[in-house]
């Protein structure tokens, strides 16, 4: 398949291929939450999301609604919306799972004359978990400390995102990628111009974006996490021969369901993965598999002792890395860690008892000299404002061995949050707000940073009236 200039075209014309073969013409909008539930803002299109989820009663003669399988947020691709779900809602239906149980938002435009961005999607999927986690909690009378996760498509690296932003790794207990980008999509391309462009500046096979989404581990934590994908290079269109293994993450249960199943006749294509009775079988083995969390246990904490860390409760054991990296379930687990000098380590404590783990934190042995009086400073370049086309973002602290770290989600970060190693690359409008830290305890105040790399300033730029004008001065 030759490539085309137009790629929200091709982009396009994929999705309505897809749709036809999957036989589902384009449905309306749902809004279908139960009463008590405040759907959050889209970041995306400035509205309240639509989706579904929440909707069980009680069996007649029940005391509390306190259903025991963890929730499932289904998290849809580009240019969708949550009525992509359907038929998996159906699945799991019929497979024991209650409708307390499921859920979906619409986090963007569902449109292909709007197209979703990963870096906007993240803050919006932030708010939706949050909402969720209140009002079952509230219904539930106990805290919702995890949830399952099936993704498809840019929902992927939309999830992925969330999670390296918010540092919320503990609170999925599994996590099903279905044909996702995880390093890069033939479609996506740097000269793409229209609503594609900023998906496309993130997706494209090694863009900085991607590299930063990948750096120090593609699945860390405790979590579970499966792929599923074409595999075969002939089905699903997003994924030809040379990217057809581009949805598999190093560490993960990689099913790659065409080539594996040995269908070089009909396979499923891009939009029918995730809703195939045979694929979602694989899916719910997945994540009927994984161990349900103890409801009362204790939440695993990490206890520092000077330079020593140690995990609570007593079955509770610590994963650490260094290097930047992230540890996940392959980490050997310590029952204690002595921090060593000069080294950041990155670690979490998980009890394989209650299936629960604490936060990512990082942490450094405190150096031998006392603490500098001066005050950390954290500094950025370029200057604050619109930019036409993607930007690297520079970060300095004035301490030579601080660590930064970083959000696009409007939280203040912590210590287990995005690491700063390198100019950030940003291809799409976002608040960012950044913190440095020292081995010694110093923090500095927030930095908070507001880039608008926006499609709007680049064709003002593009102008007819610009072209004439050169010199004339850009709108506000």
């Amino acid at each position: 398949m030759r490539r085309v200039a137009g790629l929200a075209l091709l982009l396009g014309l994929a999705l309505a291929a897809c749709a036809a073969l999957a036989g589902h013409p384009p449905r309306p909008h749902e809004r279908a939450f139960p009463e008590g539930f405040r759907p959050p803002i889209s970041v995306a299109t400035g509205r309240p999301i639509h989706g579904w989820g929440g909707q069980w009663q009680a069996p007649p003669g029940a005391e509390t609604l306190s259903p025991s399988r963890t929730p499932i947020l289904f998290i849809h691709g580009n240019t969708v919306d949550a009525t992509y779900w359907e038929e998996a809602r159906q699945w799991f239906r019929n497979a024991g799972w209650n409708d307390e149980e499921l859920w979906a938002p619409s986090y963007g435009w569902g449109s292909t004359e709007q197209f979703d961005v990963n870096d906007l999607t993240a803050p919006t999927l932030d708010a939706f978990v949050d909402e969720v986690q209140r009002y079952l909690g509230e219904r539930r009378g106990r805290p919702v400390r995890q949830f399952d996760i099936v993704a498809h498509s840019l929902g992927v690296t939309a999830v992925r995102q969330w999670l390296t932003q918010s540092n919320r790794w503990h609170q999925v207990r599994s996590f099903v990628a279905v044909a996702g980008a995880n390093h890069g999509v033939w479609t996506a391309r740097l000269d793409a111009r229209g609503p594609s462009r900023n998906s496309s500046f993130e997706l494209y096979r090694g863009s900085p974006w991607l590299a930063q989404l990948n750096a120090g581990g593609e699945v860390p934590g405790a979590m579970r996490v499966m792929t599923l994908y074409d595999g075969t290079g002939r089905y699903d269109m997003l994924f030809p021969d040379r990217y057809k293994d581009s949805p598999a993450l190093a560490g993960a249960v990689n099913v790659a369901f065409n080539r594996e199943a040995g269908i070089w006749n009909g396979g499923y294509n891009h939009l029918e993965l995730p809703r195939k009775p045979a694929t979602l079988a694989v899916i719910s083995g997945f994540l009927g598999a994984g161990h349900e969390p103890l409801p009362n246990a204790a939440v695993p904490t990490i206890v520092r002792a000077g330079d020593r860390l140690q995990a609570a409760p007593a079955d509770a054991r610590l994963h650490c890395a260094g290097a930047g990296r992230y540890p996940d379930a392959a980490t050997k687990p310590l029952s204690a860690v002595q921090l060593s000098p000069g080294q950041w380590l990155t670690c979490y404590a998980h009890s394989s008892v209650s299936g629960l783990s604490s936060p990512m934190a990082r942490y450094a042995a405190a150096p031998s000299a006392p603490p500098d009086p001066a005050p950390l400073q954290l500094h950025a370049s370029p200057e604050l404002g619109p930019y036409a086309q993607p930007l690297n973002l520079t970060l300095t602290a004035s301490a030579p061995d601080a660590l930064i770290v970083y959000s696009i989600l409007g939280r203040t970060p912590d210590s287990g949050s995005a690491l700063y190693r390198g100019p950030i690359y940003l291809p799409a409008p976002v608040t960012l707000t950044a913190v440095a830290m020292t081995p010694d305890g110093r923090r500095s105040a927030p930095l908070r940073l507001r880039y608008d790399v926006s499609l709007a300033h680049d064709e003002v730029l593009h102008s007819l009236q610009r072209q004439l004008d050169p010199g004339a001065p850009l709108p506000d």
